[in-house]
């Protein structure tokens, strides 16, 4: 195997392993299987199946990829286990159990937190104790394992050790044969460990077609399931298996393709010849791949970078280091734009993956797109974290902060204070940013000094909340507990002071006092978090997909979507999937087994630019505890074309908002989207302002969700009629923090 197909196999094929066993299909047409998809949208895994359809809403924190024997593995908070196709937990795992790959036949191999794997069944037995440093699934007969050492064995489904961990090599079994190898050769077991074909063999390959390979003092041949010679010849290399009656074989510089009576089909121009499968086999001529069929005729010139074997006519394809799919009349069905792609052989149905596998996408066999997965408020720390990324870490668990978390501005006032007569003096101060975070799972809380040049440098060891109590205390560096210098009673979050006494000499006792302000989150996003239920208004940009006010639905647990289709009695649960808290924007992407989606969006976005002077109107949800939850409309002009403190990318607009109309539209007097609500100014009357349309398009691009924007016309109709036309696509936007 070369390095190239090397890097091949582990970037494609650890995916392809997962979808064994997927109901068969013909290749026209997708049927419905019983295995369902993870898919991950505003850092939440829900499932659906091969048709794109929603089965399990977004719940769970970390899922498997796949259900096998209609389970999959699922975590939610501390709670994780087996969860059946309703989305229920129907076997609780242990916590030292980290991850369980797909089940088959009842039973799947499981990761411990010390890195051991084992088997387990779908009651959370353990079948095979996790003291292994490997185990792979092989089909339906059991598992390859490896002890620490590296030797490699088998084990049945049932966790019987068929073949014991003394073997150099043993690659799973093939038409009930296994190749194992030590001491530098090769033989075959049986399924009960039993040696059919002793290793006597320099090198040896899978059955295939009933036939084998095998390796003798630098010559190739192929062996029947007994170890009988097949045929007199003898070649160089073979370079495939048996397949359909067809392998490729090398004696010399020339590559043949024979049949199994060992008759040459024809020669092949090429220097390698790769699995044959499907009736096509992949081919590399001066470093590029090809496919020639099974008469040797070249369906495909060798212009690819690289070339998989044959998916039932598809084929992955490698251009500048990115992988998509080919059919085999060289067209692309999926652009060569992702780092990792499998295909469903079964199903046809094409997997790829992107973020070193932390984003799924899905195709049907034709290219049309499935599901992309869209994280949003899913949070990792990079390598230097700076300001910007405390405050997306402390926005992504807002509902839950402990209120002495948050970004401060810290001042270190040092002191000298005289025995004698307690007169303090100054010694000087400085003031930093530092971030307070909790520990996860625990009662401490790291304060890190925000500093692009430094990241991650602690100023002291940690705080530790006392008891169930506002009681916190400073545990110094090189300390084990803290001193009651250090203790202080929490009454306002937002400012603070700790007195820490530093030593003393016969004269002096020194102490630094530090003093805490609290940068962000602000009073008012805890406010707003704290009242549980608050609501805001938004808009259909595309069908599915809403957009809105970051800061309505900053610090959501649940949003809930009405008005779809102008039915207030329908709510559809939505994720924030992208986000702008620079220019407040959000976009929210409905997610629900109830949505059967938008009828077509009248409007355009940033069709023209309004200028000052122009009409303009704004329809929402304004203060509906009190107006109730009827759209309303307020109309007037553009009065600036920069907003509050001269900033360009607002308008100031005269048309009257108030609490609940954030995030609703601006509509030009064509019934265009120019804006989005945003804000009113508290001092001054009728001075509202609403974000440029051509920032909510900039997310949208950056972020990469790949939709169809709206691109219609209401054109010169009555207000009256824009109204009626355009209020079916305004929705009234619910959040709940709990």
């Amino acid at each position: 195997m070369t390095l190239k197909n090397l890097f091949h196999f582990f970037s494609v094929s650890v995916i392809c392993a997962i979808f064994i066993g997927c109901t068969s299909t013909d290749k026209e047409e997708l049927i419905e299987s019983k295995e369902l998809y993870r898919i991950q949208v505003g850092g939440k895994c829900g499932f659906i199946n091969e048709r794109g359809k929603l089965v399990i809403e977004p719940q769970f924190d970390k899922a498997f990829w796949i259900f096998g024997d209609s389970v999959c593995y699922a975590e939610i908070g501390e709670r994780k286990g087996l969860i059946n196709t309703d989305g229920e937990f129907v076997t609780e795992l242990d916590k030292s159990i980290i991850w369980v790959f797909q089940f088959n036949n009842g039973v799947a191999s499981f990761i411990t937190e010390t890195g051991k794997n084992g088997i387990i069944n779908k009651s959370g037995e353990i079948v095979l104790p996790a003291i292994y440093k490997n185990v792979w699934e092989d089909g339906d007969n059991g598992f390859v394992i490896e002890d620490t050492l590296g030797n490699k064995g088998y084990v049945n489904i049932k966790g019987d050790v068929i073949v014991p961990c003394r073997y150099d090599a043993a690659n799973g079994f093939n038409e009930g044969l296994m190749v194992v190898a030590t001491s530098s050769k090769c033989g075959y077991v049986d399924s009960t460990g039993v040696w059919v074909i002793d290793s006597i063999y320099n090198d040896a390959r899978a059955f295939g077609d009933g036939l084998a390979r095998v390796k003798t003092n630098d010559k190739w041949r192929f062996i029947d399931k007994s170890g009988k010679v097949v045929g007199k010849l003898t070649y160089d290399d073979i370079l495939t298996g048996f397949s359909s009656n067809r392998a490729f074989v090398k004696t010399g510089n020339t590559i043949a393709m024979i049949n199994k009576n060992g008759d040459k089909i024809t020669t092949i121009d090429a220097d390698s010849v790769y699995g044959f499968r499907d009736g096509y086999a992949t081919f590399q001529k001066s470093g590029r791949y090809g496919i020639i069929d099974s008469t040797g005729t070249v369906v495909i010139q060798a212009k690819f970078e690289y070339l998989s074997e044959s998916h039932n006519g598809l084929f992955i394809f490698e251009k500048n280091k990115k992988l998509g799919v080919v059919d085999v009349k060289g067209k692309a069905i999926v652009e060569p734009i992702h780092d990792k792609v499998s295909i469903v052989d079964d199903l046809s149905l094409i997997i790829c993956m992107d973020d070193n596998g932390e984003r799924g996408i899905y195709y049907d066999r034709k290219g049309n797109l499935i599901w992309k997965d869209m994280q949003g408020n899913k949070f990792s720390w990079p390598d230097k974290p700076t300001k910007e990324d405390f405050v997306r870490y402390f926005d992504s668990k807002l509902p839950d902060l402990d209120p002495i978390e948050g970004i401060y501005y810290v001042t270190f006032n040092k002191m000298a204070v005289n025995r004698e007569n307690d007169h303090a003096s100054s010694n000087g101060s400085e003031s930093k940013f530092y971030a307070v975070i909790r520990t996860q799972g625990t009662d401490e809380f790291v304060a890190c000094k925000i500093d692009e040049n430094d990241p991650w440098r602690y100023w002291v060891k940690k705080f530790v909340q006392i008891g169930e109590s506002n009681a916190y205390a400073i545990v110094k560096n090189g300390e084990s507990s803290w001193a009651e210098d250090g203790k202080m009673i929490l009454e306002d979050p937002y400012k603070f002071e700790i007195t820490l006494r530093q030593g003393g000499n016969n004269y002096y006792n020194w102490y630094v006092k530090c003093e805490f302000v609290k940068d962000y989150p602000s009073a008012m996003v805890y406010e707003q978090v704290q009242k549980a239920e608050w609501t805001g208004t938004g808009f259909a940009i595309s069908d599915g997909y809403v957009a809105t006010n970051y800061h309505v639905v900053n610090g959501a647990k649940t949003i809930m979507v009405k008005g779809v289709n102008g039915n207030m009695d329908n709510a559809y649960k939505g994720y924030v999937i992208a986000s702008d808290r620079e220019h407040d924007l959000a976009i929210v992407q409905i997610v629900d087994k109830k949505f059967k989606g938008f009828d077509e969006i009248p409007y355009s976005l940033g069709k023209s630019v309004p200028e000052v002077g122009d009409n303009i109107f704004v329809l929402g949800y304004p203060m509906t505890k009190t107006m109730g939850n009827e759209i309303k409309l307020t109309d007037g002009i553009i009065s600036a074309a920069s907003g509050y403190k001269g900033d360009n990318s607002m308008y100031q607009i005269s048309a009257a908002v108030q609490s609940g109309n954030s995030g609703g539209p601006l509509f030009d007097n064509k019934g265009n989207v120019a804006g989005i609500i945003c804000a009113k100014h508290a001092d001054a009357e009728n001075a509202n302002y609403a974000i440029k349309v051509s920032y909510l398009l900039s997310l949208i691009k950056s972020s990469d969700i790949g939709i169809k924007l709206p691109n219609n016309n209401i054109g010169s109709k009555s207000l009256s009629k824009q109204v009626k036309q355009i209020e079916p696509f305004v929705y009234l936007i619910e959040c709940n923090s709990h």
